[in-house]
């Protein structure tokens, strides 16, 4: 039932065709913005990125990203990721786990040259994490993902940068996750994260055609059909808290590119479906000419 699930919560529609890339405009009237979906980590021979997202950077004046990844840097947020993600002192995994699924993990952790006792304090969701990026490593995965990518730009250039949430309640959703079901979770997870590099192949390949569709049955349906309340707090209830927060950037004469995890665009419960039931035009980047914005 938990096919696929958990990988596909990290890569971090019924729109219809392939757009040819993931770069979207998103319009009303004459005013507009760009919305693009991101995978969070890239093999080298993904760059360049396609050339869409480079078009929609250079046109955009403000860079909206999904947190602000630099964050994670700060001493502050270096404890807060430990309260989050990790469990207080006397509470260990182990004791949480079946004797078959504490089998499982050794197994996953030798490959990896670790032991049982290096992970004890992790909560399950930081936990099947770390070893996906371990796996996609593994399998070269060893440049910075779309966000990344752009946010060191924008960085550099002084451009104006907004988030959609704070690294607190990321951090608190990682968190949560699997806590209370330790073993069912990682019974699963584990068989999972190593497909984690194969699926990441597929998944890069539907984001370089812009195909929602594939995005869709890849990443989204796995979680939908494994747990329902978890495909609610990871997509559906994030996805309608950005959606007034998207709509609040149209109205201005600045020109946005909002970039958001790849899944957050795909299905009926997608941001491009959204706007589109709000009103808003949804078209392909690659297919479209660039007006100016101007204020409605």
């Amino acid at each position: 039932m938990y096919k696929r699930f958990f990988a596909g919560i990290l890569l971090l529609v019924s729109l219809g065709a392939q757009a040819e890339s993931s770069v979207w405009r998103v319009s009303k009237g004459t005013d507009q913005l760009w919305i693009g979906g991101t995978v969070h980590l890239l093999p080298p021979a993904q760059y360049p990125l396609p050339a869409e997202f480079d078009a929609a950077y250079q046109q955009s004046s403000v860079l909206v990203l999904e947190t602000d990844l630099g964050q994670m840097q700060d001493a502050a947020n270096a404890r807060l990721m430990q309260q989050q993600l990790m469990y207080p002192a006397g509470t260990v995994l182990s004791s949480k786990l079946s004797g078959k699924t504490r089998e499982l993990l050794q197994v996953l952790l030798q490959k990896h040259r670790l032991t049982l006792s290096q992970v004890e304090q992790f909560k399950p969701g930081m936990l099947v994490t770390q070893l996906t990026l371990l796996e996609l490593q593994q399998q070269g995965f060893s440049s910075p993902g779309v966000d990344q990518h752009f946010l060191t730009l924008a960085s550099q250039q002084k451009k104006t940068l907004k988030y959609l949430e704070a690294i607190e309640f990321q951090l608190q959703l990682l968190g949560d996750l699997g806590t209370g079901r330790e073993d069912l979770f990682l019974q699963h997870a584990l068989s999972d994260v190593e497909q984690s590099a194969d699926l990441m192949d597929k998944t890069l390949r539907a984001w370089r055609a812009g195909d929602l569709n594939q995005v869709e049955q890849l990443v989204l349906s796995p979680v939908k059909a494994a747990d329902a309340q978890t495909y609610q707090q990871m997509f559906v209830s994030r996805n309608q808290a950005w959606l007034p927060q998207i709509q609040a950037l149209f109205g201005n004469k600045e020109q946005e590119l909002v970039l958001v995890g790849l899944g957050h665009l795909a299905g009926s419960d997608g941001l491009l479906a959204l706007l589109q039931q709000a009103g808003y035009q949804v078209e392909a980047a690659k297919t479209l000419s660039s007006p100016d914005k101007t204020t409605e």
